[in-house]
């Protein structure tokens, strides 16, 4: 009796653990709209150095390439470098890295044949091919934004004479006579290519990039410069009075985008505190992420808020810091994707970088070059996407420019809320080995009309749209509410219909024709332009879709009546998202 006692306990003490660990693995994440944070503004990367390869290949490839940036990957903010090129005569040798890092610059030294101060941006020629076509790619959006940045001065301005750093790496390597030049040089190639190419929307000049880390070196295998704030103050100055002089008065700067985030933090509390009008010349603050706890990011937050109420633009990070602890190497991805979540939840990002579209490895870059050869630099490359560039994909097609982060109370996820507010986003990283299980609680919003999933995971899925009704895969609705298995290492992304019901009033006709009104067999709908990946949908008085035409791509569509009855119906016009037009259209 005793034994049978303690059966009995021991079962119901194991029940009981099971019932407790099933509860505490459901995680209730409660979206809130009413609690709003920062607006979008973009998703980026650098074109160092991987343009200047990209650029000495084929047209096909640029194409190629630049098309992963633009139209799959959603990329509108890039940062162009204005490099400060390299000592051919170098005491440490031929040192930079071949894969794109030996970049060259503007000027070529003081005394040769091209005179002071002449830039020669033929010297540039591959970088500028490939943000040529970047630009025409992303000219039908009108969202594109190019960011100036500069690792090193020029090589022949400098104490080492070299553009890696000084012989001391903690010494600022910029000679102090060459000050007003460096800012010069900077502001008027800036210039220079805005003249020349209007379409990039040069928006944003950094002189400094990762100054105050210590690392920079003679003989290293890229560019760098260590540059302390009272120089930086000097230069910020100098390159405002000369854009005065360019009358280039659109372009703003920038600073310190130091690696780590509590560099950035010192960086330029010690900029406002000694140089305070240099701190205010700046129109937003950049840090790069490689480093940086959650509570790090909210200080940089905080200080970017309570001085000035600066953006903060997320410019540059990579799997630097990763840690493996006996993990696949696969999944640095995911511990990138939720370093993408933390900095927008944290350090209240409004753009988001990274620093290789394409590398010699699958670590660094979204598209992997297979078959990279030193000493073939620009040989066709073969490509591959990397699981990375699927991870990013998860939030960069569906967190669009103008959407707006609100509250959601998990760590893991980040929710965004388009501008008309009809649409929220929600994205769950899982960078465990283990299935997480969730509960999206919707209650907040007055609507909960239905949603899609895709998912980045090791299962082999790459931004996938999951279609089968189930908790493994899709999820489950009911009511306000989505329950969700989040698989191991997985990106998840949500992207939920939560408009108001649909109804006559809410609609309105705008710049839209259509005839015969009203029609008996076919009518012909006319549109004020060449749409985009239009879609037209029409609804029975009960808001139920009825007829939908996708993929849109010109000025008029012809619409049969087919089975549909005679009576009153709603149109809702849409292009990328956007609702361009709605109204009533009768049938008789």
């Amino acid at each position: 009796m005793k034994f049978k006692n303690l059966r009995i306990n021991f079962f119901v003490s194991i029940s009981f653990c099971l019932f407790f660990n099933s509860i505490q693995a459901q995680t209730n994440i409660v979206i809130n709209p009413e609690t709003k944070h920062q607006t979008i503004e973009g998703w980026g990367v650098s074109l160092a150095w991987w343009a200047n390869l990209v650029g000495g290949m084929s047209q096909e490839t640029i194409d190629e390439v630049a098309n992963y940036a633009v139209n799959d990957l959603n990329l509108n903010v890039f940062r162009f470098n204005i490099a400060g090129g390299e000592n051919p005569n170098c005491t440490e040798g031929d040192h930079i890295r071949k894969d794109g890092g030996l970049m060259p610059g503007y000027r070529s030294q003081q005394n040769n044949n091209e005179g002071w101060g002449i830039n020669n941006y033929t010297n540039d020629a591959r970088q500028i091919a490939v943000m040529n076509k970047i630009a025409e790619l992303r000219a039908p959006k009108d969202d594109i934004i190019t960011e100036m940045i500069s690792y090193s001065p020029p090589w022949w301005m400098t104490h080492s004479q070299c553009s890696a750093g000084n012989v001391v790496a903690t010494q600022e390597n910029l000679k102090s006579e060459f000050i007003d030049d460096f800012a010069d040089y900077l502001v008027s190639v800036s210039k220079g290519l805005d003249t020349m190419y209007p379409s990039w929307n040069i928006s944003y000049l950094e002189a400094f990039n990762e100054p105050i880390s210590g690392y920079w070196k003679k003989g290293g295998k890229q560019e760098g410069s260590a540059i302390y704030p009272a120089t930086q103050a000097q230069i910020l100055w100098r390159m405002w009075q000369r854009k005065q002089d360019l009358d280039f008065n659109s372009l703003k700067f920038t600073a310190a985008d130091n690696s780590k985030v509590t560099s950035s933090l010192s960086n330029l509390t010690t900029l406002r505190n000694n140089n305070l009008n240099e701190y205010n010349g700046i129109s937003k603050i950049s840090t790069h992420s490689y480093a940086g706890s959650w509570q790090d990011k909210a200080n940089l937050a905080a200080f970017a808020q309570n001085n000035g109420n600066k953006a903060i633009w997320q410019t540059e990070t990579g799997p630097l810091s990763w840690q493996r602890n006996d993990r696949g190497w696969f999944a640095r991805h995911y511990d990138m994707a939720y370093r993408l979540v933390e900095d927008l939840r944290n350090l209240k990002a409004t753009v988001w970088c990274d620093w290789q579209l394409m590398s010699r490895d699958d670590g660094w870059g979204m598209v992997h070059q297979t078959n990279w050869d030193e000493n073939n630099q620009y040989q066709e490359p073969v490509l591959k996407k990397t699981r990375g560039f699927y991870c990013r994909k998860n939030v960069t097609n569906f967190i669009k420019v103008g959407y707006k982060i609100i509250a959601s109370d998990e760590g893991n996820s980040i929710a965004a809320l388009s501008p008309d507010e009809n649409e929220l986003v929600l994205v769950l990283v899982n960078s465990s080995e283990n299935t997480r299980e969730y509960t999206l609680d919707l209650s907040k919003f007055s609507n909960v009309n239905g949603y899609k999933a895709y998912r980045t995971s090791e299962r082999g899925e790459n931004t996938t749209e999951n279609t089968i009704e189930n908790i493994n895969l899709k999820g489950q609705l009911t009511g306000k509410s989505i329950r969700y298995n989040s698989p191991e290492y997985s990106v998840s992304t949500f992207v939920i219909d939560v408009s108001n019901s649909l109804s006559t009033s809410t609609f309105k006709k705008e710049d839209f024709k259509f005839y015969p009104i009203p029609f008996s067999t076919q009518s012909t709908f006319k549109f004020p332009r060449n749409l985009m990946n239009g879609h037209l949908t029409i609804y029975n008085v009960l808001g139920q879709e009825v007829k939908k035409f996708k993929n849109i791509n010109s000025k008029e569509l012809n619409v049969t009546r087919e089975n549909l009855e005679n009576g009153t119906y709603l149109y809702k016009l849409e292009e990328d998202g956007k609702i361009l037009s709605s109204g009533t259209i009768v049938i008789n």
